[in-house]
């Protein structure tokens, strides 16, 4: 059985090799992505368990990735971090179907709350149980 997987896209690469080390230990595949256009490609090519993008600027980079997510897999949670908070692009994010928007979290944070997003998709039946239970009781 395989484990999750977490679709990291993030324009920072110290951030990104951060969260996704983090995610890796926790037992989560984790597929990490610096640019919007190579999350694009993954998140088309493969199937994954909930979706993280970067909001760097008011440009919302990671606009695309969100719309393109909720079209291809509308039960996948999608997250928006950002390093500059807007306003806009938060009331944006959830417009478009992003299950939270925040300031960039610290890593335990961002793990608590991927953990609690796929337990409440593993409660709601779009996840296997057995492909999370063992990440929740590391």
């Amino acid at each position: 059985m395989t484990s999750p997987t977490v679709l990291l896209t993030l324009e920072e690469p110290h951030q990104l090799e951060v969260y996704g080390n983090l995610l890796c230990d926790k037992g989560y595949e984790t597929l990490m992505c610096l640019s919007p256009c190579e999350g694009m490609s993954f998140l088309e090519a493969k199937a994954v368990s909930m979706v993280i993008v970067s909001q760097g600027t008011p440009a919302f980079e990671g606009r695309p990735i969100l719309e393109r997510s909720r079209q291809l897999h509308p039960t996948v949670p999608v997250l928006v971090v950002a390093r500059v908070v807007s306003m806009h692009c938060y009331l944006e994010a959830m417009d478009l179907g992003a299950f939270d928007y925040f300031e960039l979290p610290e890593p335990q944070k961002l793990a608590r709350v991927v953990n609690m997003q796929m337990l409440r998709c593993a409660l709601a039946g779009s996840m296997q149980w057995d492909r999370l239970s063992p990440i929740l009781k590391s």
